[in-house]
């Protein structure tokens, strides 16, 4: 097949010689001359050529615009650039604009035919008196390509290392060497295991191997590094493989973060939290404490005094039978049988009795039944006969995390039936409330509940500062199942102690 070849000079004799040397070539076909810049654009667009010999000087467009036009509409075409300006910029900018081939007007007699069969054949070619500028501009960038990135490397906060493909340091740059305490003379040849701990070395060594045998492009680890002085530091150090044109490894980079600022960040914000957890748990059981000491009061005084004066309007109620005072004794009796009722019920909310004076199980039995007799649900309470020794505060925050539950199935979930489990897993508490609610979608219970109560967060950090831990399965129109296992640390005490 004959290359078509577009002929775009403005000087007509040039024309005439650049045809006479095309034309004896039987891979090759003349198909239109253009004398200026738009008839090349028009004839490049109808005539598809596969090569566009283009002089640099055309007198209405500039070589760039005509090159870019051309390109822009026909992509595959090839343009081979002629110019009288042995000057590095004009021969850059137009291969930078899209040109396949560069040469001056005074060799194209010995350079023209090889270039249109080169750039036909998807080559770049550069005529001998372009070359030598181009490969010179080409060193100098290279030169400020290295300038740069040496400044990139010098410059870098975070620490940066060459190994040789054995995993020995090549080149360090300053952060990295302050960062371990050696200087760059020191770091040379050595392997950067000397500076990991034994296990991760290990880790490391097997990772390095995977990726000189291309299993991972690249891979990263956290570690604490050894510093020449014993110093501890954490880091994420991140290796990956620089590759040559043709594909072959010539060396690894090592990244290395310096994490020892985040850490210690992380380690105040969960001594923090830890310090939250047991301030919400010390203000919790400060208001237990406050509640049961009130439900004492109204149950050993103002019950007392309440029960003593029923007795006393019994014993005025049969002095005055039969009297005009029989009626007026009877309803004053009534009022303080309420109050006795209320005041009972009162401190049951507050802090029922039976929890210290029962245990665990039979609060929450009572308590069951106070919500079937108020909502109306079947309410089942299981337990088993295993001792579950626990210490005040501690029955006391557990009671109230799992009558917040209950709650929460009559007031949000809508349940109808409600069943409560309690048992024991070796040295754990074990507590299931299970209902058949409208449910929801678990990954929202890690905020706080909107109606203030406690919430599942709450009873989570709550629970967390127990040494327990929660469980929520749930989803829309299924119920829900929230399980508590709380560690039995009294048990524990007990057991060191003895």
């Amino acid at each position: 097949m004959a290359f078509k070849v577009l002929l775009a000079d403005p000087h007509r004799l040039v024309r005439q010689g650049l045809y006479a040397l095309l034309a004896g070539e039987k891979d090759m076909e003349i198909v239109a001359e253009a004398e200026d810049g738009q008839t090349t654009i028009t004839l490049a667009q109808k005539l598809s050529p596969h090569v566009v010999i283009l002089d640099v000087t055309m007198p209405d467009l500039s070589s760039i615009e005509i090159t870019r036009r051309i390109l822009a509409t026909s992509p595959a075409v090839k343009i081979i650039a002629l110019s009288t300006h042995a000057d590095r910029r004009f021969a850059l900018n137009m291969l930078k604009t899209g040109a396949s081939a560069y040469l001056l007007k005074d060799c194209v007699f010995e350079e023209l035919i090889r270039a249109v069969r080169e750039v036909a054949a998807n080559k770049t070619y550069l005529g001998a008196g372009v070359s030598d500028l181009v490969i010179k501009e080409y060193i100098m960038a290279l030169r400020e390509s290295e300038a740069r990135s040496r400044a990139i490397f010098e410059g870098a906060t975070a620490g940066i290392a060459l190994l040789d493909l054995h995993g020995h340091l090549v080149e360090s740059n300053p952060a990295l060497q302050e960062m371990l305490g050696f200087s760059r003379d020191e770091l040379r040849n050595l392997s950067f295991t000397v500076v990991l701990p034994p296990d991760t070395a290990a880790v490391y060594q097997e990772s390095f191997q995977q990726l000189l045998a291309g299993a991972c492009p690249f891979f990263a680890l956290d570690s604490r590094l050894v510093t020449r002085h014993s110093h501890m530091l954490w880091a994420r150090v991140t290796l990956s493989l620089v590759k040559n044109s043709a594909g072959e490894t010539q060396f690894a980079v090592v990244m290395v973060e310096n994490l020892t600022p985040q850490k210690e960040a992380e380690e105040q914000i969960r001594n923090y939290q830890e310090q939250l957890r047991s301030l919400a748990s010390q203000l919790s059981l400060a208001e237990e404490r406050e509640r049961r000491t009130l439900a004492t009061e109204l149950h050993d005084h103002i019950g007392q005094i309440l029960a003593l004066t029923q007795i006393k309007l019994g014993a005025l109620g049969v002095k005055a039978a039969g009297t005009d005072l029989e009626e007026p004794v009877s309803e004053v009796r009534d009022l303080v049988e309420a109050v006795i009722k209320s005041t009972r019920s009162l401190t049951f909310e507050l802090s029922p009795p039976i929890l210290y004076d029962l245990g665990l199980e039979p609060a929450l039995e009572w308590f069951g039944e106070y919500l079937q007799e108020q909502h109306g649900l079947q309410v089942e309470v299981q337990g088993d006969a295993e001792p579950k020794p626990m210490d005040n505060e501690t029955r006391a925050l557990v009671f109230k995390v799992v009558r917040e539950l209950m709650l929460n199935s009559v007031k949000h979930g809508q349940a109808r039936q409600l069943r409560v489990s309690v048992g024991r897993q070796d040295q754990n508490l074990s507590i299931e409330v299970v209902d058949d609610g409208v449910g929801f979608i678990p990954a929202a219970a890690g905020t706080a509940a909107k109606n203030g109560g406690f919430g599942l967060f709450s009873i989570r950090e709550r629970l967390h500062h127990l040494g327990g831990r929660l469980q929520v399965e749930s989803a829309p129109g299924q119920g829900t199942k929230v399980s508590l296992l709380i560690p039995l640390w009294e048990e524990d005490k007990k057991l060191q102690v003895s």
